[in-house]
């Protein structure tokens, strides 16, 4: 029986490396250059806003999202090195706030956002962040390779026996699956709602080095921020190379990326964090 790495290496031979060949990315927006390392980063669900992770400002930074100019800051004097951000079902901000070993949660309206409460616990530099869909918060830790699930304010599983190294980001598939960029092993591990090991995507056919933040869109499309290939690539259904923003060597230009940490998507609008450019940049996908 083929296994779907065999079927996804037959694939690559065929399927474009580079979103060029096939009309390119159009680039959109660029932010200026007063964010600092930003990391992870979402979007409103009215399509509005873009929050930002931004690093070493310690606080989230308030993007328009089309335009990508800067319109608010949530949680100066509060947050340090924030890494991750994302909403929970009551459209609160979690902030994966790493230098304070905690995830901070905001209430948030447009631009604005006010500090509601953490959760706190066996937390080491916790990088990523997401929400399950019965409401437990899901967190990465980077400083000891391990995962927390909260219920509540209520540890419910820390599971420091998956191998991780320097795990980051988390994500939560509509079908219950659980992805974790685990950078320091240069692969994606996929996991039940129970952290029970299912799969992991590493190899020849992703050549992973240091993956970072990851998102899906409406179409089941993987979108990898792949930090030191300093690109952001695409897969359908895990194995199945789809596209690749940046062309693989470091710079500012318009398909070009510098260690890439952050990728969030809606519709065929691509927002990455292009994190040693000190920038948010926004593609459309052909």
């Amino acid at each position: 029986m083929r296994t779907a790495a065999f079927m996804a290496a037959l694939l690559f031979a065929w399927l474009p490396v580079s979103l060029t060949a096939a009309g390119g990315p159009e680039l959109l927006a660029v932010s200026d250059t007063t964010l600092a390392r930003p990391h992870d980063l979402v979007v409103s669900d009215d399509g509005r806003w873009l929050y930002v992770a931004d690093m070493e400002n310690d606080l989230v930074r308030v993007l328009d999202a089309n335009t990508l100019s800067s319109i608010g800051e949530i949680g100066r004097g509060e947050l340090r090195s924030p890494h991750d951000v994302t909403f929970d079902e009551w459209r609160r901000l979690l902030v994966a706030d790493s230098g304070n070993n905690r995830i901070a949660i905001y209430r948030v309206e447009g631009a604005h956002g006010e500090y509601e409460g953490d959760l706190r616990g066996p937390l080491s530099s916790p990088e990523g962040v997401t929400v399950a869909r019965d409401g437990r918060v899901f967190v990465t830790n980077a400083g000891t390779g391990s995962i927390v699930v909260f219920e509540g304010k209520r540890v419910a599983m820390n599971r420091a026996d998956l191998g991780l190294r320097r795990p980051h980001d988390i994500e939560i598939h509509r079908n219950n699956t659980v992805y974790v960029a685990d950078s320091g092993n240069h692969r994606i591990l996929v996991l039940d709602l129970d952290l029970k090991p299912l799969r992991e995507l590493r190899g020849p056919v992703y050549r992973f080095d240091e993956p970072k933040y990851l998102a899906f869109d409406d179409r089941d499309w993987l979108y990898v921020a792949d930090e030191d290939n300093h690109q952001v690539r695409v897969f359908l259904n895990e194995v199945q190379p789809m596209a690749v923003i940046g062309s693989g060597r470091a710079g500012g230009g318009s398909n070009q990326l510098r260690k890439p940490e952050g990728v969030t998507t809606r519709g065929n609008r691509v927002w990455i964090a292009d994190t040693y450019n000190n920038r948010v940049v926004l593609y459309r996908l052909p």
